[in-house]
C-alpha cells in the first residue's frame, strides 16, 4: 500500500503545533515543498524552503528493514513523529546557519579538489551530530521552572547520534572526527555522497545546501527573528537557543549577534488567529500569524573628534554599512559629534536609500564630548525613542567614567582602540573593543 507523504507530513506539522509551536511557526515561514528525487538523500534545505523527497519516504515505508555492513538491522519506518524529526532537523540547519559556519572555518562545497570534498563531508556529519543531538536532547521549561526532556519527534535509529558529542558543537565535533581516508579518486567514490551514511547504508538523512543567496539568508533571518517575538529570555526550547549561541561563536564579531536580542525584544510577540498566516493554510493547516512585521529602528553616533584617524573613521563607516546590509527591515538613523552633536549631518537610512550612506556628510570642530549625544537623543527623540543607540568612538572624552548620564534607550559601545575605557555607571549597555589602530593602542 502506498504511503501518502502530504499526510505524513501534515499529521507533523499537527503535532509540531500543538508540542512545539515555535517550531511550528518557523517552518510555516520558510515553507515545506514535496519534491521526487533519484538523490539517496530523505530531505535538504536552501533557505528558500524545505524539501522533503517523496521517492525516498516512500521507498523507506515500503521497505522499512535494512542491514547494516555488519549485519544490525535498523528500521527506516517515516511515520509523523519521524518526519517532524527530519522536518526540524532541516529547519536547524538554517537556524544554525550551518553552511556559513563551515565556510567560515575554510570548509568548501563543489571543490574540485579531494581534500576539500573529504573535508566538506567530515563538515557534514558533524553538524548533522550536532543536530541530532539538540533534537533529541530538547529540553522544555515548565510553569514551576523545571526542565524536562522533551525530544522533538523520534530519531530514526540509522541517523548520526553519538552521546559523547551530545554538548559539542559542529565545529569542535568536526576537530574529534578523524579525517576520512577513503580515497575520493576511486571509481566507488561518489563526490556528491554526503558523508551521512552510517554503517554501510547507501543513503543518508539529508544533503547540505548553501542558502541561494545573501537576500535570501537576511529573508530567514527575518523570519525567525519575528517567530521569536520578544522572547527575549528564550525561545522556549532548549535545542533553538543553543542552536542560536552556536551560530554565532566561530566570529569574533557579528553585528547580527550583537543585534540579537535587541531584534527579539522588538518583535511583536502577539499572534491573531482571527487572521491565518498564508504560510500555515498552504500546508492545509490554519496557524496563527503575525499581527504586524516591526521594523528595527536604530539611532547610531559616529565620532569625528581630532582623536579619531582616518582608518578608524573608516572602520565606522564599514561597520555601519555591514549593519545595513544585514537587515532587511530597518531604519537607521546616523549623525557626527564632536564637542557637539551636528544635526546638519543627520540621515536616515532604510532598506530604499542604504548605498547614499556613501555619501555621508562628514563634520567636525576637533573637540569630543559624546556626552552630547544623550542629550540630543532626549531633544530628538521625544515621542517615539529608538529601539537601540550605537556610540562609535576611541571615548577619550568626559563620558569614560561618567557617573551622572542616562540613556532614554539601551545603548552599544562599539570602543576603538581604547581597551582602557571604562562605561558610565547609569547607561545600560554592551561594550564591543575594536583594534584598528596597532600604533595608536601602543602609545
Amino acid at each position: 500500500m502506498a504511503v501518502d507523504v502530504k499526510e505524513i507530513i501534515d499529521k507533523a506539522l499537527i503535532d509540531l503545533v500543538l508540542d512545539f509551536p515555535i517550531y511550528a511557526q518557523l517552518v510555516c515561514r520558510i515553507g515545506i515543498k514535496r519534491v521526487r528525487s533519484e538523490q539517496k538523500v530523505l530531505a535538504w534545505t536552501d533557505g528558500r524552503g524545505i524539501y522533503i523527497n517523496e521517492q525516498m519516504v516512500e521507498e523507506f515505508c515500503a521497505n522499512p528493514i535494512v542491514k547494516g555492513d555488519d549485519g544490525k538491522e535498523y528500521n527506516r519506518t517515516i511515520g509523523k513523529k519521524e518526519m517532524m524529526f527530519v522536518i526540524c532537523h532541516e529547519l536547524m540547519h538554517l537556524i544554525g546557519l550551518t553552511f556559513d559556519r563551515g565556510t567560515q572555518i575554510g570548509v568548501i562545497k563543489g571543490a574540485a579538489s579531494q581534500s576539500d570534498i573529504l573535508k566538506w563531508r567530515r563538515w557534514n556529519q558533524a553538524t548533522d551530530y550536532e543536530i541530532n543531538a539538540l533534537l533529541a536532547n530538547n529540553e522544555k521549561t515548565d510553569a514551576s521552572g523545571d526542565a524536562r526532556r522533551a525530544p522533538i519527534g523520534n530519531m530514526p535509529d540509522w541517523v548520526l547520534y553519538e552521546s559523547e558529542y551530545r554538548n559539542l558543537c559542529a565545529e569542535e565535533i568536526f576537530a574529534k572526527l578523524p579525517e576520512d581516508k577513503q580515497d575520493p579518486s576511486k571509481p566507488t567514490f561518489d563526490g556528491n555522497d554526503t558523508g551521512n551514511n552510517v554503517n554501510g547504508l547507501d543513503f543518508s538523512l539529508d544533503d547540505h545546501q548553501p542558502i541561494m543567496d545573501d537576500a535570501t539568508r537576511n529573508e530567514v533571518i527575518g523570519k525567525m527573528s519575528e517567530v521569536f517575538g520578544s522572547r527575549a529570555n528564550g525561545t522556549g526550547s532548549t535545542a533553538i537557543d543553543r542552536m542560536i549561541e552556536r551560530a554565532y561563536e566561530p566570529q569574533p564579531f557579528n553585528w547580527r549577534r550583537a543585534l540579537t536580542k535587541y531584534i527579539r525584544g522588538w518583535m511583536k510577540d502577539s499572534y491573531t488567529w482571527n487572521k491565518p498566516s498564508r504560510a500555515g493554510m498552504a500546508n492545509g493547516l490554519i496557524l496563527p500569524s503575525s499581527g504586524r512585521t516591526p521594523k528595527m529602528h536604530i539611532a547610531v553616533a559616529v565620532d569625528t573628534s581630532g582623536s579619531i584617524c582616518e582608518n578608524e573613521l573608516n572602520a565606522m563607516m564599514n561597520h555601519l554599512f555591514t549593519i545595513l546590509s544585514q537587515f532587511k527591515d530597518f531604519r537607521v538613523d546616523v549623525w557626527c559629534c564632536g564637542s557637539v552633536v551636528y544635526e546638519s549631518t543627520f540621515r536616515t537610512y532604510t532598506a530604499n536609500n542604504k548605498k547614499e550612506l556613501i555619501n555621508q556628510p562628514i563634520e567636525s570642530d576637533g573637540g569630543n564630548d559624546m556626552r552630547k549625544n544623550f542629550e540630543y537623543l532626549k531633544l530628538k527623540y521625544k515621542q517615539q525613542k529608538p529601539d537601540l543607540f550605537i556610540c562609535m568612538s576611541d571615548f577619550h572624552d568626559p563620558l569614560h567614567k561618567d557617573t551622572e548620564t542616562t540613556s532614554p534607550c539601551p545603548v552599544i559601545w562599539m570602543v576603538l582602540d581604547n581597551p582602557d575605557f571604562i562605561p558610565p555607571k547609569l547607561i545600560k549597555a554592551e561594550t564591543y573593543p575594536f583594534e584598528v589602530n596597532e600604533q595608536k593602542n601602543s602609545r
